[in-house]
């Protein structure tokens, strides 16, 4: 068999038996983390206005995560995924091998929403989702690791497809030869946007996520009824299109052994995971010197490898731009002591403290931090204060990922914060003991049942 083939196979074949009790783990918390972030979206303007628009009361078999209404599979995972990405607090999977380094992958926005919209469709058990999130995840990861996407290119709605694409046509239980056909016409629906949009603060870079989503469950119903790809389609979509280059070997490598859903990460704070390793920093300062007061800081030095660099930006004038500026949530924790969701909503922009703060931070590469990457991504600051005492502190690696694991309670925290304002404390609890035991479910839809707000009187 070829590498697609095999892939095919294991993603179609692989039983239940055959998966180590933690990865069933880091598919529960993959799956909490998601639907937490897809809720805290939710409530967006632009989230809700397509929720209304894609949605209704009593039409469709999946539901639109944090609103009580309903769609088709592909109209769901279009919401859902957009809503999942939104606030910048997804998980990911580590970035592909080699220099330059490149973006993470973040398989769960694109996989998770295509699952649950199928799954429900299908009146699939939960063991049926979490076989469908390892798989779906593998076939994802997989190709973003044997490829190397263009760095121009924001990584959203591109090998992520495959993910959706093979949880779903998992969950419709196709033979091998399906699903490789089903990767197939997956590739085919890669988008290949550009990543300049999300320093700028374009809102169209929050629907990537959500076009793949619903291209992988599009890619496996066209499957089902006869459309077909050109044979070498990874090599040439990944490896001449998309990509400057495809190793096939990577897309198999101890394949049923290494389960890249293990080997991911989950986000602490709401932005760019280049930038955490800079607010990781600040807060050990803070940490280090509690009564340091924003009003006494005159200069801000920060030290970080390459790509963080590009997270300069030191005006944000939108929540996206925010996110994917390293001043502002550096700024957020030296003078809010916190860089959670509310410091980088819209209303948080106009905070002038913060903003004063962001506009003294510099952002410069250290050469010797750009050497140690993917390995590790360190971050130094340095802050000047009142009176002209010198400030410091340093770390090598952001939290969230295999080295630093974030364990499941603060997975449940998180979840927490992210739920109780809209389903409400009892509710979220609910949601948290049916995730965490899923395996014991018959039917998925008592799970999606708890997903939108409770209706008084009902």
């Amino acid at each position: 068999m070829n590498p697609i083939e095999r892939l095919a196979q294991y993603a179609s074949e692989l039983r239940w038996e055959e998966i180590p009790p933690e990865v069933i783990e880091h598919g529960r918390r993959i799956l909490l983390d998601t639907i937490g972030t897809t809720l805290g979206g939710s409530v967006e303007p632009e989230a809700t206005a397509m929720a209304r628009r894609f949605g209704r009361p009593d039409r469709g078999p999946s539901t639109l995560v944090g609103h009580g209404l309903h769609a088709s599979p592909l109209n769901a995972a279009l919401v859902n995924g957009t809503a999942a990405c939104w606030m910048d607090f997804d998980s990911g999977h580590r970035p592909p091998p080699g220099k330059p380094l490149l973006p993470a992958a973040h398989p769960p926005i694109h996989l998770i929403p295509a699952a649950l919209a199928v799954a429900e469709k299908e009146g699939a058990s939960g063991r049926d989702l979490l076989q469908a999130i390892v798989v779906g995840y593998d076939a994802g990861a997989r190709i973003g690791m044997s490829s190397r996407v263009r760095p121009e290119i924001h990584c959203h709605g591109t090998h992520h497809n495959a993910a959706a694409a093979v949880a779903a046509a998992r969950l419709m239980r196709y033979s091998a030869e399906q699903m490789a056909c089903t990767i197939g016409l997956a590739a085919h629906l890669s988008l290949m946007p550009s990543f300049e949009n999300a320093y700028q603060g374009g809102t169209v870079r929050n629907i990537y996520a959500g076009v793949g989503a619903a291209a992988g469950i599009l890619a496996a119903e066209i499957a089902r009824i006869g459309f077909t790809a050109e044979k070498d389609v990874l090599g040439s979509v990944y490896g001449r299109v998309i990509s400057s280059s495809f190793d096939p070997d990577l897309l198999t490598e101890e394949l049923g052994k290494r389960f890249e859903i293990t080997l991911g990460f989950i986000k602490l704070y709401p932005m760019c995971r280049f930038g955490h390793p800079a607010i990781e920093a600040a807060q050990k300062l803070i940490d280090q010197y509690p009564s340091l007061r924003s009003n006494e800081i005159e200069e801000v030095e920060l030290y970080t490898f390459d790509w963080a660099v590009t997270l300069s930006e030191r005006d944000p004038q939108t929540d996206l731009a925010a996110k994917f500026s390293v001043p502002w949530g550096v700024a957020s924790i030296l003078v809010r002591r916190v860089a959670g969701p509310d410091q980088f909503r819209t209303e948080a922009l106009k905070d002038k403290d913060v903003r004063k703060v962001a506009g003294k931070v510099v952002v410069k590469e250290d050469a010797q931090y750009s050497a140690m990457t993917p390995a590790k991504r360190p971050a130094r600051i340095i802050v000047k204060i009142t009176g002209g005492k010198i400030l410091r502190a340093e770390v090598e690696q952001s939290s969230g990922g295999p080295d630093a694991p974030v364990p499941r309670e603060k997975v449940i925290e998180k979840f927490q914060v992210l739920a109780d304002p809209i389903l409400g404390s009892e509710r979220a609890r609910a949601v948290v003991e049916k995730v965490m035991h899923l395996e014991r479910e018959p039917d998925v839809r008592d799970l999606t049942n708890l997903l939108t707000p409770e209706v008084h009187g009902k």
